[in-house]
């Protein structure tokens, strides 16, 4: 099957298989709450540990990526990601848990580094743009994840179990793609680069990094805390609490299927100004209705809105003149996912304070700035776009 296999397929396969992962893992979080019987804040400070594994492997990646091939760093890393999913649920302690959630984060954060740096490789290469369909095999990955979760509560099977077979399956999956990846990579444009590669990030690169950042932390919170917000806070049943994530991560496949026609169309300024704007007014619609099914919907909106929003800060990130791609891509990603995997713990200590609704409130809040950032955030990096890139991944409107 591997060799029918086209390089762009066999990298949204491996995106697929990071985005399952992590919808998996998040899947599951009540359980382990209530296995190891937890409160919010020490959940929370479990999930920093995630970020910080991620937080320090991916500098990392983004030097081992400006002298090797993205292709396998992507495939080490994407071999090994799922071997690593069930280790949470097995932890016997909140010690043990961040153990091992620190492990899968600086997993996490290789994979996704290499993944989008190879992505971005592979887009210049074919000459058109391609990031938003990779990114709609992570969002794909996230709904199979959650569904399979949502199918095992309603059969009434062990989460440790569920989580075997997933394993399973999705290291199949990335043993079948990892050797169709094809030859796009960082190095050759990066590697006569060293001056670039113990230098801080250029303002461009460190403003798109901020605006991922924004909207990040708002996919981390609803990644993180949608499940336990409609269950503890609207009462839902275990399998309606588990659609919340799960319609948030179709709405974002959907938004991102459809992504990198409605670029060429749009162009990048407006449809991430214009989805961010609907994932902001949707998110704060999902924490003011007090039927479950109603956030559903709403939530279902947010992942529609944001899915363009991230593919259009990395694809810009690859293609910043004067700096390398492969750190370029790392300082955003770190930045970005920062946003992502340590705005949930932060959440959480809030949402101890006060409640969960107050403490998402504020992720509408960044959503909408960051829309109203779009216009200016993203032109410096078109404007500077080098010449022969695709310019539909990267132009203004």
């Amino acid at each position: 099957m591997s060799r029918r296999l086209s390089p762009h397929l066999a990298t949204a396969g491996i995106f697929f298989v990071n985005g399952a992962v992590i919808g998996s893992w998040v899947a599951h979080i009540p359980f382990v709450r209530d296995e190891l019987s937890i409160s919010k804040t020490v959940v929370g400070l479990c999930l920093l540990a995630l970020a910080l594994g991620a937080v320090i492997a991916m500098p990392i990646a983004g030097q081992l990526l400006d002298r090797r091939p993205s292709a396998g760093l992507t495939r080490l890393a994407a071999y090994v990601e799922p071997l690593l999913l069930t280790i949470p649920l097995l932890a016997p302690s909140p010690v043990t848990l961040a153990l091992a959630l620190l492990a899968l984060g600086a997993v996490n954060g290789l994979l996704d580094v290499s993944m989008n740096a190879h992505g971005a490789a592979l887009e210049r290469q074919l000459g058109r743009p391609i990031m938003s369909s990779l990114h709609a095999g992570y969002s794909l990955g996230g709904l199979f994840g959650a569904g399979l979760a949502a199918l095992g509560a309603v059969a009434g099977v062990d989460p440790r179990l569920q989580l075997c077979v997933a394993a399973v399956l999705l290291l199949g999956l990335a043993l079948a793609c990892g050797p169709r990846l094809g030859d796009a990579t960082t190095v050759t444009e990066t590697a006569s680069s060293s001056e670039h590669r113990l230098a801080l990030p250029s303002r461009p690169v460190v403003v798109l990094g901020l605006l991922a950042g924004a909207v990040m932390v708002a996919e981390g919170a609803v990644l993180d805390w949608s499940t336990l917000f409609l269950r503890d806070e609207r009462g839902a049943g275990a399998s309606l609490a588990v659609a919340g994530f799960a319609a948030f991560s179709a709405g974002m496949a959907t938004g991102r299927l459809t992504g990198d026609r409605l670029n060429r169309a749009l162009g990048p300024v407006r449809l991430f100004a214009a989805g961010t704007g609907a994932a902001a007014g949707a998110l704060t619609v999902a924490l003011l209705v007090s039927a479950p099914i109603g956030a559903v919907v709403a939530l279902a909106v947010v992942g529609l809105g944001v899915a363009n929003a991230v593919p259009i800060a990395f694809s810009a990130s690859g293609r910043v003149p004067g700096v390398p791609p492969g750190p370029a891509m790392a300082a955003v990603t770190t930045t970005g996912y920062l946003g992502l995997l340590a705005g949930p713990p932060v959440l959480g200590i809030l949402a101890d304070a006060t409640s969960l609704t107050a403490a998402l409130g504020l992720t509408a809040l960044l959503v909408g700035l960051a829309s109203l950032a779009a216009p200016r955030a993203l032109r410096p990096g078109a404007r500077g776009r080098k010449e022969g890139t695709p310019s539909p991944a990267c132009s203004p409107s």
